[in-house]
């Protein structure tokens, strides 16, 4: 069609897919992707490998994985965003090379990254530690503050201490190495609070690097009956949904306006279009929970009384401010306006002192769609629930010389709001515990399927097409896999590669697998993302590395979900070992 302008493909490249942080960036580059229909999205993402001694076995399985990342040089990609995070300061000249030579006609957004001369998007980490420090210092008066840190490799660790020790020092409170604790940034950091903790008996605020290192802070502040945000205050980095899912609910510094991954890809977007651009560093702000009560509004009698649309869109922004990083399609509920609508409907109840029951009733309808479509994924539970009583206490309290009328309504409609985020938070714990039990079921019938040798079958060939009749079982929605026509073993990182050509053996569309005949299978290596086929409305893919030991037999590219950051890995590696296995 004239003027319509062609598919473009953007890689995302990570550091891992298979954490907290790596799955938010992703999420928030592809809710962008969806608002531009001409845009395609591909994740490649490797794994961290902190193991510098090359007999250890897990540094082997690292650097087999990462073998992966040859896809971003070989590809076709239209634009790279890339994060990779602690590698970057790990292989740095490597990584320099790699993109800014070998890739230097593809527009590249570096996110996270101290790459010098080089577009990029980085957090502005000083204003969110700020805000805590200021409000620890000057309205809990706290005097005595841990950090647990992260790895030296690590660009923003390092960054975050410096930030953290020079504004206590202007504060006039002295930081110490006694008072500093590093950590290898993931949940195993129990030993590491213990030893901060025996150091620091008396320490009133930690500050976590990021939030998984408060995990292991909790389960020692458990052991010692400490509460995060009574005994001790506990901050962090990053404000991922972690942080509302622990018990206390975790404060943490997130962004303020805009994500890392979205600001990335509107940077890459106008780069391909010809625009010249800079690098941009993102505000952010302290995200106040439990471990640090911290607020960021105050509920006005005058505001509440006007009931005025301003300060109802703040409620909604600051109780559901993962909402505003959210694609909204045209076929989707508009969750703001529909909030601001019954929220507006009950202010205006307290306003006039009266509310019919259509009003009533209303309301009620609209509470009901608003959690029956997802309102919770974009909030903390605590967080509305708090928000929720604190409204309803200042519309008590302006009622309390009306005992009849509007109160008796109103009061009803905050119940609903509560048991209804209470029902979804529920029911989203029941569903996915489901998917876990449907998935476990899956893998069990994929093996027996695929395992089911006899005499008939003795043959690698035999047994590698069970692996391809069966791969429907597996209960993926959307994917191909690729294999090699023969293994490709791994030698040395800067010798090994992938062969040129590639087989595409199966594709599972909406669920249906279909067997692709053998004449049609072998294709350029450097082109599978153009090859795979999914369904129109797949716009996202991942690709996960089939390999066992040394042998790498291909891929899998699926559908970007939700559930394959956590299953994707464990179903290609199953693979993997099916595939040796038939080799024998």
């Amino acid at each position: 069609m004239k003027g319509q302008r062609k598919k473009r493909t953007i890689g995302l490249v990570l550091e891992n897919i298979f954490t907290d942080f790596g799955e938010e960036f992703i999420q928030n580059v592809q809710s962008g992707i969806r608002q531009h229909k001409d845009l395609d999205l591909v994740v490649i993402a490797g794994r961290y490998d902190g193991n510098k001694d090359k007999e250890i076995r897990h540094h082997r399985y690292f650097s087999i994985y990462n073998s992966v990342y040859q896809l971003e040089r070989r590809c076709r990609f239209d634009g790279l965003i890339i994060n990779l995070g602690s590698m970057e300061n790990v292989n740095t000249a490597r990584i320099i090379s790699r993109y800014c030579s070998q890739l230097e006609h593809i527009p590249i957004v570096f996110a996270a990254s101290d790459i010098v001369d080089e577009i990029s998007v980085n957090y502005d980490n000083e204003s969110g530690i700020k805000e805590a420090v200021d409000c620890l210092v000057n309205v809990h008066g706290i005097s005595k503050f841990c950090m647990l840190g992260g790895r030296p490799d690590s660009r923003d660790s390092e960054k975050r201490r410096d930030i953290f020790v020079k504004l206590l020092n202007e504060s006039g409170i002295g930081f110490t190495d006694e008072n500093y604790e590093a950590t290898d940034m993931s949940v195993n950091t129990r030993d590491a609070a213990k030893a901060l903790l025996n150091r620091n008996p008396d320490v009133q605020a930690i500050f976590c690097i990021n939030d998984s290192v408060a995990v292991g802070l909790y389960e020692e502040m458990e052991e010692r009956r400490l509460v995060p945000g009574r005994d001790i205050m506990v901050f962090a980095f990053d404000n991922t949904t972690m942080a509302g899912r622990m018990i206390p609910s975790l404060s943490s510094i997130g962004v303020a306006d805009i994500t890392l991954g979205r600001q990335a890809l509107n940077l890459l977007l106008r780069m391909m279009d010809g625009e010249k651009v800079e690098s941009v560093e993102i505000p952010t702000r302290l995200y106040g929970r439990d471990s640090f009560p911290y607020e960021m509004y105050e509920y006005t009698k005058l505001e509440m009384r006007n009931a005025d649309p301003l300060f109802i869109n703040r409620m909604f922004n600051d109780c559901f401010y993962r909402y505003r990083y959210e694609y909204i399609s045209r076929e989707s509920v508009n969750l703001q306006r529909l909030f601001c609508e019954f929220i507006g409907k009950i202010l205006t109840g307290v306003k006039e002192r009266y509310m019919s029951v259509e009003d009533f009733q209303e309301c009620q309808d609209l509470i009901d769609i608003f959690f029956q479509n997802g309102a919770m994924e974009y909030t903390d539970a605590a967080k509305f629930l708090h928000s929720v009583a604190r409204l309803q206490a200042s519309v008590n309290i302006e009622q309390s010389t009306n005992t009849a009328g509007p109160n008796q309504f109103i009061n009803r409609l905050f119940t609903l709001m509560r048991d209804k985020a209470v029902t979804a938070l529920a029911e989203t714990i029941v569903e996915k515990n489901e998917r876990q039990s449907t998935f476990r079921q899956n893998i069990m019938d994929y093996m027996i399927n695929v395992t089911d040798y006899d005499d008939t079958d003795p043959d690698r060939a035999s047994r590698e097409k069970k692996i391809i009749v069966n791969f429907g079982k597996l209960g993926l929605k959307n994917a191909a896999l690729f294999l090699f026509n023969e293994k490709a073993v791994y030698a040395d990182q800067a010798e090994f590669s992938f062969p040129d050509t590639i087989r595409l053996r199966c594709t599972i569309k909406e669920g249906e697998l279909f067997i692709i005949p053998p004449e049609r299978q072998e294709g350029q290596t450097d082109a599978i993302f153009q090859r795979i086929d999914l369904p129109p409305k797949c716009r996202e893919c991942v690709v996960i590395p089939v390999f066992y030991k040394k042998n790498v037999y291909g891929f899998i590219v699926t559908e970007l979900t939700h559930d394959i950051t956590s299953i994707g890995g464990f179903i290609a590696e199953q693979l993997g070992r099916l595939l040796y296995e038939s080799e024998k």
